[in-house]
């Protein structure tokens, strides 16, 4: 199998990935003609962004086409494809000898027809019965990477050095088959780690995966590591891998028993895998050799290609990666002859292109997923892309990938509705009064929905083109209507509702010890000569009309206010709770029994929750005892023995109960005013 790997892996070896989304395209799902589309994604700091607003559908099947012989071909086996600047490039190994390598230049565009080049043998160096073949790209240069062989005794591992570019004819460097490790090893992966360079392969005749560690330099020569068989692996041909949120996943089709194995790693390639047989798929696999994996729309997609009945088989995992897919043979729609081993797919603007080479025929074969051109740009490369406008009405795919041709790819795509530009009837901008309800109406021919933003209470199940609103403030209402009831056109228009504002803030209930008092309303109270004020009972307050009014309780009290603004009508209403509760003794510090108010002429409880004393006794500064009562509601009249008593400060004591059963004893002194 041929995969380009980038310095994607440094995002590995910084230990960073990419958590997984549910959406990664954000903006509305439909628009009319002369809207624009704006969409955002929440994938930040990737590699690279790909928008795509006329894409094509990896869900259907895709087309093909051969590219035949005469490029000097000779049993092709061995593919890779990889883009290096703007310009797209194709190689594949001959298995028969000289086992010649061809070079494909597409140029900018997958489409084109191709320019070959047979680059040779490199005397000889091509190794037998070549499979594996990975392109590399670090520190600006690029390298390749082939495995191949039949015996221990000729099984062996080449880099190609390219340098700079992938137009240059590289040179040749044989690695070998270290300690002898390899055995007929198949497909190839090359990956970094933790600022380390590693690679994959497996040996066909044991299904021993083997690790090739480089170290910090994907140039040192490998040490080889033999894994052993992590499970069920029957001559094991390609594999590909995955990572799908941290964890990673290897793929591998096995040759022999005609099945799919996954391997799962967790959160890194060097841990073991644990092996998980897929099974074969009520036989769909017809000698396997291959496969690569792609997401698309939330799904991910296998590729599988059949050598022996020249057929390739498609693999739906359904969004969730750990699933067993659902295999579907496509048949022969590209000229396969002997498919083998597939390069990555690679998204080449919004046509979608992967190659086999077909072993048999001496030729490759381009698979192919094309797309539209209504669009006002076809594409975008920005995180965040431009806004786009469609000129003609249907249904379009918008396609995002971040990190591309990556294992660490996030892709998604989302379907636009384009419908013509719809009639709207709405209300006219009004004035109302806070707290009440206006219907406001947004209708238009074909109307299929519609959605206010923000909802209140009042909107019928069934005709959402009505909403009742009672803003406490001016507010603009925002309605979204979708027209066509089998796609959705969007368009948005509003209605600003004006609100003489009117504020009743009674405060927050509260609690009042038993016999004191509290000035009831709040810092939210409409206040000014327009504003009149109506509390209700008046029953403990010294003045209903007040916008403050001071409460004296009792008891328990709830009391309604109702606040108007006289030269516009409108009104505001609000409550509160007056809890009281003996708590403590409540006393005045003086009285005078020839005040102008009655209550400050005597001197006694304050209290209404004390039911009984065991005494309230007061005394003059000589400890005197002046007075003395039993009864909670009796005052001292400042007299002893009907004499006037001078002024001065007396002291009093008391021990008494209140009606919740809680007995308080105080003292304290009052002063006698004259």
């Amino acid at each position: 199998m041929k995969r380009l790997r980038l310095l994607f892996i440094l995002l590995v070896l910084l230990g960073a990935s990419f958590q997984g989304y549910s959406q990664l395209i954000l903006g509305p799902d439909s628009l009319c003609i002369e809207n624009e589309l704006k969409l955002t994604t929440p994938v930040t700091s990737a590699s690279s962004y790909y928008w795509g607003f006329c894409s094509a559908y990896l869900n259907n099947i895709p087309t093909g086409s051969s590219i035949g012989a005469g490029t000097g071909l000779d049993a092709p086996s061995s593919i890779a494809m990889g883009k290096d600047g703007s310009n797209y490039f194709v190689f594949a190994a001959n298995t028969n000898a000289p086992r010649d390598l061809i070079r494909y230049e597409f140029g900018t565009n997958l489409s084109n027809a191709p320019v070959a080049t047979n680059l040779g043998s490199f005397a000889g160096g091509i190794p037998v019965n070549c499979k594996g073949f990975e392109l590399v790209n670090t520190g600006g240069n690029w390298y390749g990477f082939i495995a191949g062989g039949a015996t221990a005794a000729n099984s062996d591992l080449i880099r190609l050095d390219f340098g700079n570019s992938l137009s240059n004819t590289p040179t040749l460097v044989d690695i070998g088959n270290l300690g002898g490790l390899l055995l007929n090893p198949q497909d190839l992966f090359v990956f970094s780690e933790a600022g380390n360079w590693y690679a994959f392969t497996a040996n066909g005749f044991t299904g021993n995966l083997i690790r090739l560690d480089f170290g910090a330099s994907i140039t040192n020569v490998p040490a080889l590591v033999n894994l052993g068989n992590p499970g069920t692996l029957a001559f094991p041909t390609g594999f590909w891998p995955v990572q799908d949120g941290s964890n990673w996943h290897l793929f591998v089709v096995n040759r022999l028993s005609q099945t799919l194995s996954r391997l799962d790693f967790g959160t890194s390639l060097l841990n073991p895998a644990v092996e998980t047989n897929l099974g074969g798929f009520a036989g769909a696999f017809n000698g396997p050799r291959d496969i690569s994996i792609i997401r698309d729309c939330g799904n991910f997609y296998g590729y599988v290609t059949n050598e022996n009945d020249n057929t390739m088989v498609m693999l739906t995992f359904a969004g969730n990666i750990t699933s067993v897919p659902v295999a579907s043979n496509l048949g022969n729609f590209a000229g396969f002859d002997g498919p083998r081993y597939l390069t990555r797919f690679i998204r080449d603007k919004d046509n979608v292109f992967s190659f086999t080479a077909n072993n048999v025929s001496n030729s490759i074969s381009r698979l192919e997923y094309n797309s539209c051109t209504i669009s006002s740009i076809p594409s975008s490369t920005l995180q965040t892309p431009p806004v786009v406008q469609y000129t003609t009405p249907g249904t379009y795919n918008v396609y995002f990938v971040a990190d591309e041709g990556l294992p660490t790819m996030k892709v998604d795509c989302k379907l636009i509705t384009v419908l013509p530009k719809p009639f709207i009837e709405i209300n006219n901008d009004t004035l109302i009064c806070q707290r009440d309800t206006i219907l406001l109406v947004a209708n238009g021919p074909g109307l299929w929905s519609t959605m206010w933003d923000p909802m209140y209470h009042g909107i019928s199940p069934f005709d959402t083109t009505s909403i009742r609103v009672y803003p406490y403030e001016d507010y603009r209402y925002h309605v979204h209507l979708e027209f066509n009831s089998v796609g959705t056109c969007g368009f948005d228009t509003s209605v600003l509702v004006k609100v003489s504002r009117v504020t009743a803030d009674a405060g927050p209930d509260r609690f009042v010890a038993d016999g004191a008092y509290t000035e009831l309303g709040g810092p939210r109270q409409s206040t000014g000569q327009e504003y009149s004020y109506a509390w209700t009972p008046a029953l403990y307050l010294n003045s209903p009309v007040s916008a403050f009014p001071v409460c004296t309780p009792l008891d328990v009290q709830a009391y309604y206010l109702q606040v108007t603004n006289d030269s516009s009508g409108c009104v505001a209403f609000d409550s509160v709770w007056v809890r009281t509760e003996c708590t403590d003794i409540s006393l005045p510090n003086a009285f005078n029994p020839a005040s102008d108010i009655a209550i400050n002429r005597n001197f006694g409880l304050m209290n209404s929750a004390v039911v009984k004393l065991e005494f309230f006794k007061i005394f003059n500064r000589w400890g005197q005892l002046i007075f003395e009562t039993t009864d909670p509601m009796k005052k001292w009249d400042g007299t002893q023995n009907n004499i006037k008593l001078p002024p001065d400060n007396y002291v009093w004591i008391i021990d008494g109960y209140c009606n919740n059963g809680k007995r308080i004893k105080k003292q304290g002194t009052v002063l006698l005013v004259r």
